[in-house]
């Protein structure tokens, strides 16, 4: 679902009290960005943004998008739209037909191209490389998750999960010990959540079984810590539910301390400190005025 999208990192040699930094796209297609206290949740702090008189970008809003961390840089990808190209006399194809996918901050490089519905997006890095997924294809017969490889201009396709929701929401997150990564997404057929691993050569897609309650293209975040993998989505009444991944294992579903309902509009993203999860999100019927709820859920 094309969503007002939000994206958290931390700097922990930062000062205290702005150590949680938090991406956004903004009505005028640019980025914005915004501190946050990494010990409390009553905290937003300063807030940067170009103002409605400012020059128009071409981040696109509503879409995802997604921060991952490589070797001490804060990498922000999103979905930004094509150039125009020049066109023939007479021939009427200056509409793209795809969006890039692009880094956007700290510096502009599309890195791919995806269809114009699909708008969700997800990010993780080892120490050294970093990994971007995103969806094509245009209903679930053909929706397949993509990965980009910071720096590699050629693209893999997963075409080894079961069928796909179309425009589903991603999640991603890396494991230091065995050097595996892994995607969340939600199956077409029965609505639930699954954890998939591309391993060459197998398949390693696991059904999530507590996750019944997601709701149709459910907002997805994802981070590991301490061998822990904490999953949040959405459910039909618009809460935050989170699942735990200990070991190979996922545990049943439980609700989140969130302080209100989530816009259909609303990205998640969730980002660890020492103080438990932080998790980010538009509050119900907030969805164009960009005032994120913000919750620490502690970790077991």
């Amino acid at each position: 679902m094309p969503a007002t999208g939000v994206a958290a990192a931390i700097n922990l040699k930062g000062p205290e009290g702005q150590q949680i930094h938090l991406f956004y796209n903004t009505n005028t297609k640019n980025l914005g960005f915004q501190f946050f206290d990494e010990t409390k949740h009553s905290d937003e702090t300063e807030a940067f943004a170009a103002g409605t008189d400012a020059l128009t970008g071409f981040i696109l809003n509503p879409a995802q998008v997604a921060t991952t961390n490589l070797t001490g840089v804060d990498l922000v990808f999103g979905f930004t739209n094509k150039p125009k190209t020049a066109a023939a006399p007479g021939c009427r194809c200056d509409d793209p037909t795809q969006n890039d996918i692009s880094i956007i901050s700290p510096v502009y490089q599309p890195l791919g191209a995806t269809d114009l519905a699909n708008l969700t997006i997800a990010a993780t890095s080892s120490d050294t490389t970093a990994y971007v997924y995103y969806l094509t294809g245009t209903d679930y017969k053909s929706t397949t998750i993509n990965e980009l490889t910071v720096g590699d201009d050629a693209p893999g396709q997963f075409d080894d999960t079961v069928k796909i929701v179309p425009n589903s929401s991603l999640a991603a997150y890396y494991v230091p010990d065995n050097e595996l990564r892994f995607i969340i997404y939600q199956a077409n057929k029965t609505n639930r959540l699954h954890c998939y691993c591309p391993i060459a050569g197998s398949i390693n897609d696991k059904e999530i079984d507590a996750s019944g309650s997601a709701r149709l293209n459910t907002p997805l975040a994802v981070t590991y810590v301490d061998g822990k993998a904490y999953l949040y989505y959405v459910d039909n009444s618009k809460s935050i539910r989170l699942i735990v991944k200990d070991g190979d294992k996922w545990g049943s579903s439980r609700a989140c301390p969130a302080p209100g309902q989530v816009d259909d509009a609303s990205q998640l993203t969730v980002i660890p400190s020492a103080k438990g999860n932080h998790v980010f999100y538009v509050g119900d019927g907030q969805g164009s005025k960009f005032q994120f709820h913000h919750f620490i859920d502690k970790r077991a």
